[in-house]
């Protein structure tokens, strides 16, 4: 049974390992996709409908320009972000993945935002999803060492704020480019004065 939880998971699985075929078990067959993003060095289309171009989009697409991708969520536990059955609001995420044509540790962070559908047999499906991308940073890390020590000391995909903040919050603290981080710290953190909206 999909819960919540469960699609959100399967989500991550899917854009992570590559599993372009997922999709089909976490959306509806005509879910629509929007993204928005105030981050210039990342490009997606603003607008996909169905689940095949999600999947191109989310999963095939995006594995040609990234790897070893890890997407968390940084919460305590998804209850806070949904105020309905069939919606999750502004929920946070990190991303930390590996750019192979600038041999570059990304680092990025925004909102999700989901509609969900109850079928009879009590699975949830995806009907729309909003990206918000606020940061994507590009770091030099030829080897990949940089990235897999930040990956390391981070719980995969739940990530409560004050384990991000007691891992490398001091990032933030130590280089002004990355002072974003410092957004997630369980005693500062605060969702964005708009309502995103799908």
């Amino acid at each position: 049974m999909l819960t919540h939880k469960s699609l959100l998971e399967a989500y991550v699985y899917a854009k992570d390992k590559c599993c372009p075929s997922l999709i089909h078990d976490i959306y509806e067959p005509n879910a629509v996709l929007s993204i928005s993003t105030s981050a210039t060095a990342v490009a997606f289309p603003p607008l996909v409908v169905g689940a095949d171009g999600i999947a191109q989009t989310l999963v095939t697409d995006f594995a040609k320009r990234f790897t070893q991708c890890r997407t968390y969520y940084v919460c305590d536990g998804i209850e806070n972000f949904s105020t309905r059955d069939d919606r999750i609001e502004q929920l946070p995420w990190l991303v930390l993945m590996r750019e192979e044509a600038t041999s570059s540790l990304r680092i990025g962070r925004g909102y999700y935002n989901w509609n969900l559908g109850k079928h009879p047999e009590d699975l949830w499906h995806a009907t729309e999803m909003h990206i918000r991308i606020d940061h994507m940073m590009l770091v030099a890390d030829v080897a990949g060492d940089l990235l897999q020590t930040l990956q390391s000391f981070l719980p995969y995909p739940w990530l409560p704020p004050r384990v991000l903040d007691s891992s490398f919050g001091f990032i933030g603290d130590c280089n002004s480019s990355f002072a974003f981080l410092k957004e997630f710290r369980s005693n500062k953190f605060e969702l964005p004065r708009e309502r995103l909206t799908i």
